[in-house]
């Protein structure tokens, strides 16, 4: 998550129109947030600090902010204490620093309750927005510090965070200020590093990667013009803008324009782009539990697809030893002469034999005959129930393996949808909103080639027998479950680039996603078959090659 210098400078400026804003309440959110919920000329509004080591942030938020933890914590109760009843007075941010701190003031509780109010004490709430490093702090008036979310001693770190130290800014960087847009020592810089948006990080301070690619991109790749366009981002006023994927989810956002990027969106404050980002990404975590209950349920029921299939195995050995019956009771019949009441056993062509003494042989013929033909009217239609469980189980794993590569909430409903309408999960499992409009195929672009590539089920037969034609070319890794990948020929040869790049597709969207290399099967799509009552997107085909790729998103 982007929250540079431009975004916390951007924050401060939000934050300045609260100042003497009462605190009327506070809450830990979880155990490396607080909220505050603020009041101020007839608003209401709930401030976040988080300390997350990935989504550590600042944002104010219009509607209430609960609590999630439900013990009174030493830093909840210091707040109670220091902050709730108290008033904002000012707002600072240290030079291009990401670092926000808040000056409150609260009305000292005299000891005799009928005094009058007299003193008030001032505590600063500081929050540091530095990734794995992020940290919040509550400081006296003599800047030491009261409590703070992340305790770090001085085994941890040369910079000790402990109630009762003194509180310190981070150690600054030594690098050149941006702001005056000098270009000197940026060309010392790029002596040794040719890449203008890395040398830019490297030289100035408080610029993040996508400010300098940014100023680069505004500068036309000129080392001079960059440093200028970056000296003007600082000076200028907040634009806030986002930039959403193909489903809506933000992927990038900045205090700025983020016109290097493509199409982006304006959106009103800096705020309502972190909360919409963070949003995202936290409903995420919310998936990676839908995705797990969800993955219990198939895989409940594939535990029970696994044991019919396990006893229609023992059934079929039992039918292996059929025809053993059989030949026992013809060998009985055909050396009955020679069998005395008392025998116990017959040896025939080197096998032998058990034999009942005193039961006329014709009996324990008749009774072979009658045990082979009632085990052959109960094993018919035997293969065909095996061959049935065999396909079910591979659609189950290829369901799960596409359940374990959804990476948002509409593929993991997707997923959802193609487990329902297979009867593996109840309709209790799947949410109504769910069930409406499927997800399309992924579709790329190859040097004139249009490529599809199915992740789920649904869009596996979509890509395969709607979209595909008899010349294109399909793909799907070897030997597991994952998407199927159509290259639209239009009858014309495909460059052994662009098979690369869908094959790199067809891996990335397979089980082996993580492995160096996966080995991808091709063919004409007129090769490819369904199976015949099989799940939907089960295939079979006679691969024309194989080729060996590393697994690539294209994103």
């Amino acid at each position: 998550m982007t929250i540079d210098t431009l975004a916390v400078t951007a924050l401060c400026h939000e934050l300045q129109a609260f100042v003497g804003a009462k605190i009327q309440d506070s809450v830990i959110a979880s155990p490396l947030s607080l909220a505050l919920e603020l009041y101020h000329q007839r608003q209401r509004r709930w401030l976040l600090l988080s300390a997350h080591p990935k989504f550590a942030r600042l944002a104010l938020h219009s509607q209430r902010i609960p609590r999630g933890v439900d013990q009174a914590t030493p830093l909840l109760l210091l707040l109670r204490k220091y902050v709730e009843g108290g008033r904002i007075i000012a707002v600072a941010q240290p030079d291009l620093e990401r670092i926000i701190s808040l000056s409150i003031a609260k009305p000292l509780e005299p000891r005799n309750p009928d005094e009058p109010v007299t003193e008030l004490v001032t505590v600063k709430l500081i929050i540091e927005i530095m990734d794995q490093r992020s940290n919040i702090f509550l400081v006296d008036e003599q800047g030491t510090v009261i409590e703070c979310v992340k305790r770090v001693n001085s085994q941890m770190s040369r910079r000790v965070a402990l109630p009762q130290h003194p509180y310190t800014i981070p150690p600054i960087p030594d690098k050149a200020d941006p702001r005056p847009g000098d270009v000197t020592p940026l060309l010392a810089t790029l002596a040794h590093e040719p890449n203008i948006a890395k040398a830019i990080v490297s030289t100035y301070r408080g610029v993040s990667p996508q400010m300098a690619r940014e100023a680069t991109f505004r500068g036309d790749d000129d080392a001079t013009q960059s440093v200028t366009q970056l000296a003007a981002m600082f000076a200028a006023s907040a634009q806030p803008s986002i930039i959403h994927d193909e489903y809506g989810v933000p992927q990038f956002f900045a205090a700025y324009q983020l016109t290097h990027k493509g199409h982006f969106k304006q959106i009103a404050s800096v705020s309502d782009a972190i909360i919409a980002y963070v949003a995202s990404r936290e409903a995420l975590g919310d998936y990676r539990r839908r995705r797990d209950a969800l993955a219990q349920r198939i895989s409940d029921h594939r535990e029970r697809v696994m044991r019919q299939f396990t006893a229609l195995n023992q059934e079929m050995t039992k039918a292996e030893a059929l025809e053993q019956l059989r030949w026992e009771g013809q060998m009985i019949y055909a050396y009955i002469h020679d069998i005395t009441p008392s025998m116990s056993s017959l040896v025939v062509e080197e096998q032998t034999i058990s034999l009942t003494p005193h039961v006329p042989p014709s009996l324990q013929a008749q009774e072979r005959f009658k045990q082979y033909d009632k085990a052959k009217s109960a094993l018919a239609g035997l293969p065909e129930r095996i061959q049935k469980a065999t396909d079910e189980l591979a659609g189950i794993d290829e369901t799960l393996t596409f359940l374990e590569l959804a990476e948002s909430f509409e593929a993991i409903e997707s997923v959802a949808r193609d487990a329902l309408n297979a009867g593996w999960v109840r309709a209790a499992d799947v949410p109504r909103q769910a069930r409406v409009k499927p997800l399309p195929p992924l579709r790329f672009s190859f040097d004139n080639f249009v490529v599809y590539c199915g992740r789920n089920a649904y869009q596996n037969q979509l890509v395969t027998f709607t979209i595909g034609e008899s010349q294109d070319i399909w793909m799907h890794a070897r030997g597991m479950p994952g998407g199927h990948v159509i290259i639209k020929t239009q009858g014309r040869p495909v460059p052994p680039d662009v098979m690369r790049q869908a094959a790199a597709l067809a891996a990335y969207h397979s089980k082996s996603r993580n492995e160096l290399a996966v080995d991808i099967d091709y063919c004409r799509r007129s090769g490819v078959r369904k199976v015949r009552g099989g799940p939907p997107g089960l295939v079979t085909c006679t691969a024309d090659g194989t080729i060996r790729v590393a697994p690539n998103s294209m994103s």
